[in-house]
């Protein structure tokens, strides 16, 4: 008999690296170290919101979510460039996103 151990992250962090701009589909892949509330939402180069993508309380862990490219409103955005934050209680940080239709 073996027991399976599965890390947690060290770090609560969002990662830079998003998917291919020109897929329809963007994957943002984000780590909690400790559980938290978070948001993560989708702003545009004005600084209006487009989209929340996650409001809630979550437990530490690996996460992934994916935009694909509907607003609030579920109507879909043009192309261009957005900005990405991710909030939590300790953390805030942000990056450039790219949708190409």
């Amino acid at each position: 008999t073996y027991e399976v151990s599965f890390a947690l992250p060290n770090n609560t962090a969002l990662s830079k690296d998003l998917a291919n701009p020109f897929n329809l589909k963007n994957t943002i892949d984000y780590s909690l170290a400790q559980s938290d509330s978070v948001y993560l939402i989708i702003y545009d180069q004005e600084g209006r919101i487009v989209k929340t993508l996650v409001e809630e309380f979550q437990e530490a862990n690996y996460y992934h979510k994916i935009w694909d490219g509907l607003n609030n409103d579920n109507k879909p955005v043009p192309s261009g460039h957005y900005i990405l934050k991710m909030a939590t209680s300790n953390y805030s940080d942000s990056t450039n996103v790219t949708f190409l239709k």
